[in-house]
């Protein structure tokens, strides 16, 4: 089995490096996926819809809203300081915390190669590009997970 025969393609649902982050998280809380209707967890940013320049994930968005710093403070308390730390972060732009050269795969790649890549790296997700870099789709781990469960559970004893 293939990427392409797994992925989702991406005809209207991207990011650009120019949005704030109160922009990006609007539209990724709009987008719903699955049967659960969940709201996605990351989004290819690209310029003028062509090129590939980075991946927002829901890791960069907590990165960006709780810095490592905050952690250090002794005797630091929640309250007040998400909102306040929010307020703060809001106006950031995506390419500022974006993950930036973001590992990608061919249409035609294997679904091992694409599940051994997403396991050593700890991928998430991994956009589809064509021979040119532009961007197809995205295959998700649960795009993974849910074809090997399929297959695990259609055999038969």
């Amino acid at each position: 089995m293939q990427v392409k025969d797994v992925m989702e393609p991406i005809t209207t649902n991207w990011l650009t490096p120019d949005l704030t982050l109160y922009e990006a998280i609007c539209t990724m809380r709009r987008i719903r996926w699955g049967k659960e209707n969940a709201s996605i967890n990351g989004m290819v940013v690209m310029e003028h819809g062509i090129k590939l320049v980075g991946v927002l994930s829901i890791k960069d968005v907590i990165r960006a809203a709780i810095p490592s710093y905050l952690d250090n403070l002794g005797g630091f308390t929640w309250e007040g300081m998400l909102e306040s730390q929010a307020l703060k972060v809001k106006d950031i732009l995506i390419g500022d915390i974006m993950s930036t050269d973001p590992v990608t795969v061919l249409p035609n790649s294997t679904l091992m190669y694409c599940a051994d890549l997403m396991i050593d790296k700890k991928l998430q997700r991994l956009p589809v590009v064509d021979e040119n870099n532009r961007v197809l789709g995205m295959v998700h781990i649960r795009d993974l997970y849910l074809t090997v469960t399929d297959l695990l559970c259609d055999i038969k004893e």
